[in-house]
């Protein structure tokens, strides 16, 4: 399905609110809107609804932790492989794996917490 063809499966936005707000309060949003690249109305909206506004930088480390947990699993993939294979297992290849493991949890763990609906940044 194009973008055009889900634009006209949405609701259409007809209604407008005007809202008043001081310097101060336009330009603490002003800068929130910045950090996060989206639009004032984009994000006002998603902070009624309760939605959590993921800030550009949090999508950055998200793909970058995703790209490091990948990576974790391909050298884990590499030493199972490695270890079928060899004829002298090492002693240290379970340690290996138990830090490579660890390390993924700790992603993981990063990874729930940025995406966290209730996370304190919302508060």
């Amino acid at each position: 399905m194009s973008k055009k063809d889900s634009k006209k499966n949405e609701e259409r936005k007809g209604k407008r609110i005007d809202l008043r707000v001081t310097e101060h309060e336009f330009s603490v949003i002003s800068s929130l809107c910045d950090k996060a690249r989206i639009t004032r109305s984009s994000y006002i909206l998603q902070a009624v609804m309760n939605e959590r506004v993921l800030t550009h930088i949090d999508a950055q480390i998200i793909f970058q932790l995703r790209k490091i947990g990948n990576n974790i699993n391909q050298i884990t993939k590499q030493v199972h492989i490695i270890s079928k294979f060899s004829d002298k297992k090492e002693q240290s290849l379970p340690d290996i794996l138990k830090e490579i493991s660890s390390i993924g949890e700790q992603i993981e763990a990063i990874s729930h917490y940025i995406l966290k609906d209730d996370h304190a940044s919302k508060d």
